[in-house]
């Protein structure tokens, strides 16, 4: 058999096996998949085991009506569960608060939730005196978002997707608005997640 013979049908098989390849492979591009977000400081987050959606525990907003964290969903956001006594949560609130500066609007949003007994006024005071400004004002003071959804724990933080969906959450402070984070949430307010 000439050596013609043989390469041409190696060069076909090739090609095929390329466009199989092309045809069955994950893309390239992200297609809901949050894993391939978690990098840098993203990569700490802890994904749930079993597929969660946002409660229907109540909070209040900034004007004192009360709302369930369920009839939120529609656009995606990071909801933060803090509380003023809480040094990591102070930590990380200036952060939080640029992350809804450059990616908030009506389709994201940094829903950082007061979970203490102080309410709104003290939302507003505490976080008057940290010095953090262009967060949106939300409240808990039955400490019930605390307990039931952080087991105790501040701060917590979720990662919820349009779909009411979460994601992912973390206990403890992280720099959400790192260039990953960034990145994770603007994928999540685009819909690709």
């Amino acid at each position: 058999m000439s050596k013609k013979a043989i390469i041409l049908p190696v060069i076909l098989i090739t090609l095929l096996g390329v466009a199989a390849y092309s045809l069955f492979r994950a893309p390239a591009t992200p297609d809901g998949n949050i894993n391939s977000y978690l990098k840098g400081e993203m990569a700490k987050l802890s994904l749930p085991e079993e597929p969660q959606t946002l409660s229907s525990h109540i909070i209040m907003r900034a004007d004192g009506s009360p709302v369930a964290l369920k009839e939120l969903k529609g656009k995606a956001m990071l909801i933060n569960l803090w509380a003023p006594w809480c040094a990591p949560c102070r930590a990380e609130m200036k952060e939080l608060a640029h992350l809804e500066k450059i990616l908030g609007d009506e389709q994201f949003e940094v829903v950082a939730i007061n979970a203490n007994r102080g309410g709104i006024a003290e939302a507003e005071e505490t976080l008057k005196e940290w010095d953090v400004e262009g967060l949106n004002l939300y409240a808990d003071p039955t400490m019930k978002t605390m307990f039931d959804l952080a087991e105790g724990a501040l701060p917590t933080s979720f990662v919820v997707d349009k779909a009411g969906n979460i994601r992912a959450f973390y206990l403890g402070p992280l720099k959400w608005d790192a260039p990953e984070a960034l990145e994770l949430f603007t994928a999540l307010k685009e819909g690709k997640l």
